[in-house]
């Protein structure tokens, strides 16, 4: 894609022209199928449609779509010369065989029409006023029914009938006869072949509605029909002889006519006819069809050299086309004359005048290379700043130089500003000097309160505060005082780079300064109150070096990437909170300029002329924007879904597809029709019911989505262009996911019955358990009882058999030993005997208690006990026997210890009264399932399940007291192969540690 700029600058003309343009080519590197662009229309729904020699090709402003044989079906013929869109959106389709059928292409596919095209000049389509598609030729008129062309007959008017509603007639020509057309019925309203010689190619009202027709011949002129007359048109030098086409398509309100010329193209303003030279630059071009789009764009189709888009540029440029030697512009004054003095990067300096630029004449008395600030003050005297400072009341006068004798000590000289007393500051690299006219008398630095000693930019407010910007950082300075304006943290930060690097100062209406940087973005000072804008807040640059206001309200700021203009109250709007975001616009070189980077860091820079046009200093010349010319596009981006993909294939795009649950992705390919700035286009989606919000894609024209729930969804887009102008109403697409079977509601409703079976069954079968585990409780319970009886009747045997009878006979010793009171010998056997017997009876006791609640339990912990138990059994049985327990005190909660003592004690106790075994152990571990108890011999085993035996060593027991832990016991033995028992209760993670 190349972009060129065609016609000269700053003329006074007001015809298009003599109008600055931008010219963008489009080739084959950009999507054309074939360099031959035949003819271009603008449809209803905003695309621009060509015919070429490749095909059908349909165009958003960014990309081309071709629709060929290969992959539109019932396309017979590629090489095209004419289309036309009808009232129903249909393309039709003239090819350049003449034995090919009319082609319309409708919904993707294309169909043919047989038609006789022999006559001569060929055939015409147009569109009637009712919507009605007609066909002309020479000889006749034809209108299309829907599924063929059919012959209108052309009636003569009945007497003195006239037809004053122009508005609802259609009017035609064929060859010399004028007619009417209207609800199935032409009339002939005219017929010059008497005092015609020569042929009508072809006719067109203008204006719309208005009942006068311009009418072309072949190569002799155009004429105008009115009023039942016709009259030559008076046309531009060079245009005889030159050979007609066809006219252009624009919108029926156009203010002009194009017609297309073979080679040329001429346009007609209502009063005369000239050519459109724009693109004559190139005499190779030939001109083949032409269109102005909804957006005020130009199209011109060529022979073999592409597509050309013409517009109006906003920038105009000032440069060597204009005189400038030197391009590389610093700063920038409007001299009380009208005169532009520009100063370059060591160029030299210029006067602008008339359209033209020349080194200026100051040079022959000023001879200094390099000069930052050019300016002149109330009385009319010229300043220049370079190498010091000079001074001339006229550019053709000798003037005076201001140098170290004269009080000015610094070789650089970057801006420049005259006080309301009439004071000159000079800016400079090195501090802030103050000339009072005729001397300098003062000098600011960084040792009388300066941010930096290199100043860049001036300004006084409406209160007389000097604002002094520094390459790092904001002061004021009143009555001598000079304070630091932090923009960033406070003024005690004084290290250098801390601050921003200033560029622009500027004090609007309301009193608010506004400061533009070099990196830092926009800042609003208002009193003691620092606001800062930057990209992030929508900021075209962060690099602000002017900001110019137009009468509009618009600030215009310079940038490296471009000029941007943007509402003053919309920044002010944000700022203060009332609004969410602002508009800008940005201009570069898709828009006239020669580089879109400006220059700054030098005052004065951006400056007015007295008509409000803005100069802003570039790297490749002066760029001018006139703001009273700068049209906003009012006309928002028509959008629309143009693909959709999945992982497995392309989907046709309809209002609504219906995607498999597993389908991995969907992309959806969009677009937004803009023909001025299409990269420009701001887009946002949503997927309606999976998307909370909008997602803003900026200029992407795609969205893709993984695995999509099931449930129905609208996908929608909007997009906006480049003025900030949104289509809300976008384009939206219905997505239903199939959900699996399993997340049907037939499926739901199987679930819910077979749960509620399920259900049913749950409870009946927790019924049973709670039966069985009552009755297991039950059977615990007297168990338990049946137990503490035995338990009772053993104490009371006990307790009577032994205890009773050591007490007995201690009390038969006692009474003895009275009678041996004289005999100590005896007495004291006696008391030996009473002795033994209250020792054996103090034994006795603690027996007994301990079978009740085992003492090391009580004093020691469970960890204890268990042992205790084991080595008791170690110490005092034949087994040969094991054992290991782990530190368990506190794995089981204190008062349910009691039932894992005895379960071990129970178990232990049958290997030592069933097993009849030579081999025993019993191991003890906390394991991550739990505490695990395992009890294991290598007797004579028994039949697990048999009730005997479950109840006759106590297994029913044991199990319920595991049950009582929330564990699980397993039993495993058979006869002759030993028992093992495991046990594992589950404990809080936290005992495990």
């Amino acid at each position: 894609m190349f972009i060129l700029l065609a016609i000269p600058l700053f003329s006074e003309a007001q015809n298009e022209n003599f109008e600055n343009y931008v010219v963008t080519q489009f080739g084959l590197e950009e999507g054309l199928p074939q360099s031959s662009v035949n003819d271009i229309i603008q449809a209803g729904d905003g695309y621009i449609w060509l015919a070429t020699y490749g095909g059908l090709v349909r165009f958003d402003g960014l990309s081309f779509t071709t629709f060929n044989r290969s992959n539109t079906p019932g396309m017979v013929e590629e090489r095209i010369l004419n289309i036309l869109e009808d009232s129903e959106g249909s393309i039709w389709i003239i090819s350049e065989d003449p034995q090919t059928p009319l082609l319309r292409y409708k919904n993707g596919e294309v169909q043919d029409f047989p038609i006789d095209r022999s006559s001569v000049g060929g055939i015409r389509l147009q569109n009637a006023k009712d919507g009605t598609l007609l066909m002309t030729s020479s000889e006749k008129l034809l209108k299309f029914n829907g599924v063929g062309f059919q012959r209108v007959d052309i009636i003569k008017p009945d007497s003195n009938e006239s037809e004053n509603n122009y508005e609802e007639w259609t009017w035609l020509n064929l060859n010399k006869k004028i007619v009417l057309f209207k609800d199935n019925k032409a009339i002939e309203v005219a017929d010059f072949s008497d005092e015609f010689e020569g042929n009508f190619e072809d006719s067109r009202e203008y204006p719309a509605g208005s009942g006068e027709l311009i009418l072309a011949t072949r190569s002799e002129g155009f004429y105008k029909y009115a009023d039942n007359k016709i009259s030559p048109l008076p046309i531009d030098d060079g245009m005889e002889g030159l050979i007609f086409n066809t006219f252009g398509n624009t919108n029926s309100d156009a203010e002009e006519l194009y017609i297309e010329l073979i080679g040329h193209v001429a346009v007609w303003y209502g009063s005369e006819l000239k050519l459109f030279k724009t693109l004559q630059y190139n005499s190779q071009l030939n001109l083949k069809g032409v269109l102005k789009d909804s957006e005020g764009n130009l199209w011109f189709g060529t022979d073999a050299s592409g597509l050309f888009k013409v517009r109006p540029s906003a920038i105009q440029m000032i440069d060597k086309d204009q005189g400038l030697s030197n391009e590389r512009m610093l700063s920038l004054t409007m001299l009380d004359d009208g005169t532009g003095l520009f100063s370059t990067n060591c160029g030299g300096i210029y006067e602008w005048r008339g359209g033209k630029a020349y080194s200026s004449k100051v040079q022959e008395f000023y001879h200094s290379g390099c000069n930052w600030s050019v300016f002149q003050d109330s009385k009319g005297r010229i300043w220049i700043g370079g190498g010091g400072v000079y001074v001339t009341r006229s550019l053709n006068e000798e003037g005076i130089f201001y140098g170290e004798a004269e009080g000015f000590t610094n070789v650089g000289v970057l801006a420049m500003m005259e006080d309301r007393d009439e004071n000159i500051w000079v800016a400079s690299t090195d501090g802030l000097y103050v000339n009072d006219g005729e001397k300098f008398v003062r000098t600011y630095t960084e040792e009388d309160g300066l941010y930096y000693n290199d100043v860049r930019s001036l300004l006084e407010d409406e209160d007389g505060i000097i604002w002094v910007g520094t390459s790092n950082g904001l002061n004021t300075i009143q009555n001598n005082e000079v304070r630091k304006i932090p923009l960033i943290g406070n003024s005690e930060i004084s290290a250098q780079n801390a601050q921003p690097n200033v560029r622009a100062i500027y004090q609007d209406n309301e009193n608010y300064m506004w400061i533009g940087t070099y990196g830092e973005g926009l800042f609003r000072v208002n009193g003691d109150e620092v606001q800062q804008l930057t990209t992030t807040d929508g900021l075209f640059d962060n690099v602000v070096s002017h900001i110019v206001e137009d009468e509009y309200g618009y600030f215009w700021m310079g940038s490296n990437r471009g000029i941007s203009r943007v509402k003053r109250k919309d920044l002010v709007e944000y700022l203060d909170g009332n609004a969410d975001t602002f508009v800008f616009d940005s201009f570069g070189s898709n828009d006239g300029m020669n580089s879109a980077e400006t220059n700054g860091g030098f005052q004065p820079n951006a400056v007015k002329d007295s008509t409000g046009r803005i100069y802003f200093p570039t790297i490749a010349g002066v760029a001018v924007v006139d703001p009273s010319k700068v049209a906003r596009n009012a006309v928002p981006p028509p959008v629309y879904i143009e693909g959709l993909r999945t992982e497995e294939r392309e989907i046709a795009v309809e209002d609504t597809i219906v995607l498999s649950y597993n389908t991995a992705f969907l992309e959806v390919s969009y677009t937004g029709i803009n023909f001025t700035d299409p990269e420009k286009v701001q887009f946002k989606y949503r997927m309606d019911g999976l998307d909370d919000d909008w997602i803003d894609v900026g200029n992407s024209r795609s969205a893709l989505y993984s695995k999509i729930p099931p449930g129905e969804y609208i996908f929608q887009v909007i997009a906006g262009n480049s003025d900030g102008v949104w289509n809300t109403t976008g384009a939206s697409l219905m997505v239903t996911v199939i959900p699996p079977f399993w997340q049907t509601s037939w499926f739901y409703s199987l679930v819910a019955l077979s749960i509620i079976g399920v259900a049913g069954c749950a409870y009946y079968v927790r019924i049973e358990q709670l039966k069985r585990q009552n009755e297991r409780q039950k059977r615990f319970t007297e168990q338990l009882i049946e137990s503490e009886e035995k338990e009772r009747k053993r104490i009371a045997s006990e307790l009577h058999d032994s205890l009773g009878q050591q007490i007995l006979v201690i009390k038969n010793r006692a009474e003895l030993a009275r009678n041996f009171v004289e005999n100590p010998d005896e007495l004291g056997e006696q008391l030996d005997e009473i002795m033994q017997s209250a020792t054996l009876s103090i034994e006795e006791v603690r027996s007994i208690s301990h079978d009740l609640r085992p003492v090391h339990l009580e004093r020691f912990g469970l960890t204890d006990a268990v042992r205790n138990l084991c080595v008791t059994i170690q110490e005092t049985s034949a087994l040969d026997w094991a054992y290991h327990v782990d530190d368990i005190d506190g794995v089981i909660p204190m008062k349910n210890e009691i039932h894992f003592y005895r379960v071990i004690q129970e178990g232990v106790n049958n290997i030592l009264k069933h097993a009849k075994a030579s081999q025993a152990s019993v191991i003890i571990k906390i394991r991550p399932v739990g505490l695990t108890a395992v009890l294991w011999d290598n007797g004579i085993g028994f039949k697990v399940g048999e009730k005997k035996n479950m109840a006759g060593l106590g297994l029913s027991g044991m199990d319920e007291r595991i049950e009582t832990l929330g564990g699980t016991i397993d039993v495993q033995s058979a006869e002759g192969e030993g028992t093992t028992i495991k046990i594992v209760i589950p404990v809080k993670e936290w005992a495990m540690t």
